[in-house]
């Protein structure tokens, strides 16, 4: 229970609601102006109530059907080439049944330290029977975004600079430990390293 000091001090400092919670558009879009959250592009009509739309970027990357085994471990060791293969995504293309892609998202993100996103498909891809496998982006990452993308039961047209997925924002509760993995700065579809 809290004391009557401490909610007299929290009111007069403005002491921020418990951490760990989704921010809302409102507090997106004030991160943004103050430069603490930065999206480049960034159209301002992509802040949704409680999270921020992306657009599928430049690059697709076609998982092929390779029966030689990948070792994680071992990748600085393969030619990748013959596990995926990458387009250039000038306009559009047609993620054909059950194939598996990765794609960029055209924004590259800098996430504040304290803050880390999650994200999900925008609903109308969702309703087409695409998925995503859930995609975390840590607090500290920068660059733009790479998804993995599961096609559904019939062809779906994806075409760049189209709406396609959605991050939403939650402040990290205790002391946060900055992503500073191989990933960082990454542009365009990166493939595992």
């Amino acid at each position: 229970m809290l004391t009557e000091a401490w909610k007299n001090k929290r009111q007069l400092y403005k002491v921020p609601p418990k951490q760990g919670l989704m921010l809302s558009g409102s507090e997106i879009r004030r991160l943004i102006e103050m430069n603490v959250l930065r999206i480049d592009p960034f159209s301002p009509d992509s802040i949704r109530e409680n999270g921020i739309d992306l657009k599928i970027g430049n690059e697709v990357a076609v998982l092929l059907n390779n029966p030689i085994p990948l070792d994680p471990d071992r990748l600085n060791e393969v030619d990748l080439n013959e596990y995926y293969k990458v387009l250039s995504l000038d306009s559009s293309f047609v993620l054909q049944p059950y194939m598996k892609i990765l794609v960029s998202t055209l924004e590259s993100i800098k996430m504040p330290d304290d803050i880390a996103g999650l994200i999900e498909l925008r609903s109308t891809f969702a309703r087409l029977g695409l998925s995503i496998p859930p995609t975390v982006v840590d607090a500290g990452f920068e660059g733009q975004i790479t998804l993995e993308v599961h096609g559904g039961a019939f062809p779906v047209i994806l075409k760049r600079g189209v709406r396609f997925a959605h991050i939403v924002f939650y402040k990290v509760e205790g002391e946060p430990v900055p992503y500073r993995g191989r990933y960082q700065g990454q542009r365009g579809v990166t493939l595992p390293r």
